[in-house]
């Protein structure tokens, strides 16, 4: 039996390795010395955020700026991919393009809710210690704050729960990063109401916090039943997830949310001895004009402005804007009927005042967005169509 002999390696065999040498090109075969070089930075360079959050998951090659990343599931039931052409009319050059400003990731953001909750839980202490209760109106307490801001907690349940569809359809992991801290947002306003009412119930023995009242006020009382209307509507009617987007943030919460947490219970709050409430809405007006920031790039920064779809997208956008103001303004018209059963206050509750700050809305709502794509609105004749709402 003759024995096998290997054949030498390229490393062990001279000839070989002369031969490997020989065709090493005499230039570096790869010149990319950066981590992430696929990325394209909003600024000079890489931020932690986008490192840690652009094409952090899965995404095909065949989404504008996808780099065919493997996926999370072949065929939803019924046999729809778990990515489509069909979930949005927009298009993109690059669905990745978009960046928050903020740079919100996990870490920053609950790095801020953490600090959030400190100051809320030093303040609550502090009212409590001071007796600041003794100086909140009953009435205010018992008939507003308790039906009709306890209400409220429902439009942004509503609100959180529409953004569901839009973290499983949207086409890039910072729209998704977008959309869940918005929703989250959203979900967190909810619970500060919650907290609110469950404080004073805490303060007030014999004070029910059941959500009872405030649901039923919510399903059944006129003040809500455009508002009620339009955010089921687009939490069930809806498919694409540009569309939840848009006219979430950028149409319904910058007209109705806004003057309902601003104008309304911000501003009339403090002539009823209650420092709470514009504590708790001043909290929520911060997390609005964060998200503002964020959702105000996806769409008008990376969308309306796309090198090759801008102009087919800012038809779309123009588009879903008169198709939501109507019932939005519809909304707020109900909404100022809620000045009828409060007790006149002059320079605040009087028709020249609520005209004024219905006024304030507009105008924000028409430089922040409508300017931006270019819908053309008659701001006196809105206005007129919300105040008309008042008893």
């Amino acid at each position: 039996m003759s024995a096998t002999v290997a054949k030498p390696h390229g490393l062990t065999d001279p000839e070989r390795a002369a031969k490997i040498l020989a065709a090493i090109p005499d230039h570096d075969l790869d010149t990319q010395r950066k981590m992430n070089y696929f990325l394209k930075p909003r600024g000079k360079r890489l931020s932690e955020y986008e490192i840690l959050t652009v094409y952090s998951q899965p995404t095909p090659d065949w989404i504008a700026g996808g780099l065919d990343w493997g996926d999370w599931t072949q065929k939803f039931h019924g046999g729809r991919p778990s990515w489509g052409n069909e979930l949005t009319e927009l298009k993109s050059s690059d669905w990745h393009h978009h960046r928050d400003p903020g740079r919100r990731w996990h870490g920053p953001y609950v790095k801020d809710k953490s600090e959030d909750w400190r100051y809320t839980t030093r303040l609550l202490e502090s009212f409590s210690a001071d007796g600041g209760i003794r100086t909140l109106d009953t009435f205010w307490r018992d008939e507003i704050l308790d039906k009709y801001y306890g209400a409220l907690l429902y439009n942004e349940y509503a609100l959180f729960n529409a953004h569901s569809s839009v973290l499983r359809d949207c086409l890039s992991d910072t729209i998704r990063l977008t959309a869940g801290f918005a929703a989250l947002d959203k979900v967190d306003n909810a619970q500060m109401i919650q907290l609110q009412r469950s404080f004073i119930a805490k303060l007030v023995p014999g004070l029910d916090d059941s959500t009872h009242a405030p649901k039923q006020t919510w399903l059944t009382d006129p003040v809500y039943a455009g508002a009620r209307s339009l955010v089921q509507e687009v939490w069930q009617g809806i498919q694409d997830f540009n569309e939840i987007l848009w006219v979430v943030h950028n149409v319904y919460d910058p007209l109705f949310g806004n003057f309902a947490r601003r104008e309304f219970f911000q501003r009339i709050a403090p002539h009823f001895g209650d420092s709470l409430t514009p504590f708790f809405t001043a909290q929520a007006q911060t997390y609005f004009q964060v998200t503002r920031t964020a959702i105000s790039d996806l769409f008008f920064e990376s969308l309306a402005n796309d090198p090759q779809f801008g102009d087919f997208n800012r038809t779309y956008l123009r588009a879903w804007t008169g198709k939501w103001l109507d019932g939005t303004i519809a909304a707020l018209k109900d909404f100022v009927g809620l000045y009828a059963k409060i007790p006149p206050i002059a320079g605040v509750t009087d028709k020249a005042a609520v005209t004024e700050a219905v006024s304030r809305v507009i105008s924000d709502w028409v430089s922040d967005y409508a300017d931006k794509i270019d819908y053309k609105v008659n701001q006196q004749n809105l206005v007129a169509a919300v105040v008309s709402g008042l008893k």
